[in-house]
């Protein structure tokens, strides 16, 4: 007589070893770990982007600044002083000094050149600072050469699938750049009197 139990154990010996579906499951459970790797790869490698685009930005800026017509109205930047610009509403303003008289139109020039860098800044984001050093004289032809600064303050990444980690956005740290400024365009001290 035939024993009916001993004919299910070949069956599941077979179905247990074989391997023609397994595939299919360790694709299942690697598949969105794979895609999850990739998208944060993608997220990270455009973070690191926009972190250098802010940061070459400052730099183009800073040299632009330096090249072209002051924003601030430098006759008064002496050894030791500080101007700070900004254009918070729409408008130059300066701390510490008074804008130049082109002060409007070569900051919107700056911003564009920076803006041909990383498109997403505003004008509320750069601030440009200058700084009295004891480099040059008041009564040298270049007058005293400021240290020019330009920061740019409050660039921020917006996350594509970070949303789903619950990071909306990233906040960069302000971004500086110092240069030496040229003495020709800081105003020299008018000389009262016969003196030398």
């Amino acid at each position: 007589m035939m024993d009916k139990t001993a004919k299910p154990v070949p069956f599941l010996r077979r179905f247990l070893a074989d391997e023609d579906g397994a595939f299919i499951i360790e694709f299942a459970f690697a598949f969105p770990v794979l895609i999850l790797l990739s998208f944060g790869l993608l997220e990270f490698s455009l973070v690191v982007f926009d972190y250098q685009r802010a940061a070459e930005a400052t730099r183009q800026g800073t040299r632009f600044a330096i090249l072209n017509n002051p924003i601030a109205n430098t006759a008064t930047v002496l050894e030791g002083s500080v101007i700070s610009c900004s254009r918070p509403n729409g408008a130059v303003e300066c701390v510490g000094g008074s804008p130049s008289a082109t002060a409007d139109a070569d900051f919107l020039a700056l911003l564009a050149q920076m803006q041909g860098i990383y498109p997403t800044l505003v004008a509320e984001n750069i601030s440009i600072i200058y700084e009295g050093t004891d480099v040059g004289d008041v009564d040298s032809s270049g007058g005293i050469f400021p240290m020019v600064t330009l920061e740019l303050l409050n660039v921020k990444h917006d996350m594509i699938i970070g949303d789903l980690i619950g990071i909306k956005t990233i906040n960069f740290p302000p971004f500086t750049t110092t240069v030496l400024g040229p003495g020709n365009y800081v105003n020299v001290a008018v000389k009262v009197g016969n003196g030398p």
